[in-house]
C-alpha cells in the first residue's frame, strides 16, 4: 500500500496500518519501514478479534488483514489470509475502491 498511497488518495481512500504489537514495537518497526500513513496500535486485540484477524499457529504470528470501509462503517471488502503472501494485491483493492465510487 504504502508504494501506491497517491492512488489510494486519489480515490478519496485513507489508509491505516493496526499493529497487534506494543507500541514500542511499532515503533522500532516504522524506524526502520516508515510508513506514509499512520499505524494504530492495537496491543490488545480489540481490532484484531472484532474484525475476526486473530493470530492462528500456521500463520507463523498475526494473519494478514486488507477491509475497506466505507464512510458509513460498512466493510465493502475484506480479506483474512493466513500467510503474508495472500495479501490482495494493490490493484486489487484499488479496484474495489473504483467500484465504490462508481455505484
Amino acid at each position: 500500500m504504502r508504494d501506491d498511497q497517491e492512488r489510494f488518495e486519489e480515490l478519496g481512500a485513507a489508509v491505516v496500518a493496526v499493529s497487534a504489537e506494543s507500541v514500542k514495537a511499532a515503533g522500532s518497526y516504522l524506524d526502520r519501514h516508515p510508513l506514509p500513513f499512520p499505524i494504530v496500535v492495537d496491543a490488545d486485540h480489540e481490532m484484531f478479534d472484532a474484525y475476526d484477524v486473530t493470530s492462528r499457529a500456521l500463520s507463523l504470528g498475526q494473519r494478514p488483514a486488507v477491509f475497506v470501509i466505507d464512510g458509513d462503517g460498512v466493510v465493502r471488502f475484506d480479506s483474512i489470509g493466513t500467510q503474508q503472501w495472500q495479501i490482495p494485491t494493490n490493484e486489487a483493492v484499488l479496484e474495489v475502491l473504483r467500484g465504490l465510487d462508481a455505484a
